[in-house]
């Protein structure tokens, strides 16, 4: 299931792929991906915005498909941007990736300034993380990956990717990348 954007949206979407990317770029064994297909059973399939996906070891929630033209399974953290007026399809999205075990699920709206609902997956339901504009969002799906909300909201992506390299420098991320990369952990 696959959603035009708009200039707006793919703007904003190109911005937070960037930003995912330089987290990505931190953290070998991860895919990044922009709409990519994703098909979580037989009956359900999306092209997310953006997905990072672990690629190795203990957190690893999800394949590419054998010809490498979809994911098979949830990837642990998935991100669509949508129209400032309207969640078009966000609560199927949201339901669909809750059942099937996606760790953090984020929509984001083009509105000025941008509004978020993040999701995390919490006893196998999703919770919204809220996050005052002093705070910042720590990923739980992808430890190190730290956003200013107050940079968030105003499209301040050079101080998101600052504080990313910031958060990748921590133990919790060190932790993360030794389940990717050293053997029974």
């Amino acid at each position: 299931m696959f959603r035009e954007l708009d200039v707006g949206q793919s703007a904003l979407l190109t911005d937070l792929a960037m930003c995912l990317n330089s987290y990505r770029l931190f953290s070998p064994g991860l895919y990044c991906c922009v709409h990519a297909m994703v098909q979580l059973d037989d009956d359900t399939q999306f092209c997310p915005g953006v997905l990072v996906q672990v690629n190795h070891g203990s957190l690893k929630q999800c394949d590419p498909g054998p010809s490498y033209d979809c994911f098979n399974g949830p990837p642990n953290f998935v991100l669509d941007v949508f129209p400032g007026d309207d969640l078009l399809d966000y609560e199927h999205r949201r339901d669909c990736y809750e059942r099937h075990g996606v760790i953090e699920y984020v929509a984001v709206r083009d509105t000025e300034p941008v509004e978020w609902i993040w999701n995390r997956l919490v006893d196998g339901k999703f919770s919204a993380i809220e996050t005052a504009d002093n705070e910042m969002i720590m990923s739980s799906a992808l430890p190190g990956l730290w956003i200013p909300a107050h940079a968030l909201k105003h499209r301040d992506w050079w101080t998101i990717m600052a504080t990313i390299a910031r958060g990748v420098s921590r133990v919790g991320h060190h932790e993360f990348m030794d389940t990717i990369w050293k053997p029974g952990k």
